[in-house]
């Protein structure tokens, strides 16, 4: 395992070296296959960084060869500064933190956690050069899902379960095994924002069939915030991407559509709430089935977290690292993560960090909005509502759920459609089909963020 995991690190490392386009392609394409099936991804391994299971050796090596590409086209990294400026602010504040955090190994890996998306995002800038390859990155996340979905239904139909909450609930969701529900699920919601996006965009039929079929997916797998995030993304894109009655008719559906889900679907139901609870039982008594809301423990661990991390330093937190060093020191597993990066964030990096991340996502969310309002071509087009969807559910699953940890799963899909939809709208502009002088960027950008 370790040698296997150490030969697609180079391999990784020699396509990132030759072909950076090459790079974003392939990780595109394979990052998020879980080939680790049917090995103990948690074995660990003592390297010169300290103890690191196979998935964090993944994410170095991802990081490793994003900076090797970086440092070769170092000058056009900076014509491009303005667009993800506050996310290395935040990132920044993050190396600091580690000055007083408690594990400098458990710091470090979280300093690789965050730079991953930004890293791909800066390397997608630099390294697409036409439209044509654009195209291509489309066809990978789209791909990539095909193969993701392929992998979980042929693991429902062997019988595996990587579902742990089956044995409490009676369902398991849908997931390839080494992989589970929430990750299957947090990678589905980008492909689905795309492929969404493609059809507002084009009005493509197939492209709508394979957003549904997403959708379905995602909520086969049983994971509320997933659900959540899948109708607030679908329902951004429909808002920002029509007109008329149209943008209204989602958003007005899911208002109802989704407290319908968890009150009458038995499934969702026994996740949502705690007990046997019947339909007509939480009709009759709405305040009393909001006492039985099931938090998955979530909301006991965030308390004693909050206590224990973020009480004492409530501005700067206790440092970037702290709450995985405390909770894999005792278990490992679902209970040695925080459930919530912003509960996380307020415990390692306090008040500062969260404004920090909050300020990124704006800019972010300002940009790509404002890509969907002056863009007319259609590339660009399906490419920003995808972008602003997928920022969204990234957002929203941070609540909940561990999208930190996804790297190479989520976060480099998420963030690879903002360079992606970024880049395309560089590329639309007469004076930018010269790439080397990056002058439509540093006319453009000022512009977008004012």
């Amino acid at each position: 395992m370790l040698l296997v995991t150490i030969l697609i690190i180079l391999i990784e490392l020699g396509v990132a070296v030759s072909s950076p386009v090459r790079f974003v392609l392939l990780s595109l394409w394979v990052q998020t296959i879980p080939y680790t099936w049917n090995w103990d991804a948690q074995l660990v391994f003592d390297t010169p960084v300290g103890p690191l299971n196979v998935i964090a050796m993944q994410l170095f090596g991802f990081c490793l060869c994003c900076l090797v590409i970086i440092g070769i086209r170092f000058e056009k990294v900076a014509a491009q500064a303005k667009v993800y400026g506050w996310h290395l602010a935040f990132i920044g504040f993050a190396v600091l933190s580690m000055v007083y955090a408690p594990s400098v190994a458990y710091g470090f890996r979280m300093i690789a956690k965050l730079l991953g998306p930004v890293l791909f995002l800066i390397v997608v800038l630099i390294s697409i050069n036409t439209v044509d390859e654009i195209r291509k990155v489309q066809r990978a996340i789209l791909g990539s899902g095909v193969i993701l979905l392929g992998l979980a239904l042929y693991a429902r139909a062997m019988g595996y379960n990587s579902d742990p909450n089956a044995l409490q609930t009676g369902f398991a969701g849908l997931g390839p095994p080494s992989m589970g529900p929430p990750v299957f699920s947090a990678h589905m919601l980008p492909v689905a924002m795309l492929a969404f996006a493609s059809f507002v965009s084009r009005r493509n039929t197939l492209m709508l069939a394979f957003a549904l079929v997403c959708g379905a997916s995602i909520l086969t797998a049983l994971q509320r915030t997933s659900a959540g995030a899948l109708y607030l993304g679908f329902s951004v894109i429909l808002f920002f991407g029509t007109r008329g009655i149209w943008r209204l008719l989602l958003p007005s559906i899911g208002v109802v559509g989704l407290p319908l889900l968890m009150v009458f679907n038995e499934t969702f139901r026994r996740r949502m709430f705690f007990g046997k609870n019947g339909s007509q039982e939480l009709l009759d008594d709405p305040t009393a089935a909001l006492g039985k809301i099931n938090t998955s423990g979530r909301s006991g661990l965030w308390s004693n977290m909050l206590d224990r991390f973020f009480d004492p330093h409530p501005i700067i937190g206790s440092g970037v690292g702290a709450t995985q060093d405390a909770l894999f020191s005792r278990s490992t597993g679902a209970s040695g993560v925080a459930h919530s990066e912003y509960v996380r964030l307020l415990c390692e990096m306090g008040l500062t960090g969260l404004l920090l991340f909050g300020v990124m996502a704006v800019a972010y969310g300002v940009m790509l909005r404002k890509l969907t309002a002056r863009t007319n071509g259609v590339l660009q087009r399906t490419l920003a509502l995808a972008a602003i969807g997928s920022l969204l559910t990234y957002l929203l699953y941070c609540s909940t759920d561990n999208a930190f940890d996804y790297v190479t799963q989520f976060g480099i899909y998420v963030f690879g459609l903002i360079g992606a939809s970024l880049r395309a709208q560089q590329l639309a502009l007469p004076e930018s089909r010269s790439y080397e002088g990056m002058t439509a960027t540093t006319n453009m950008f000022p512009n977008l963020l004012r």
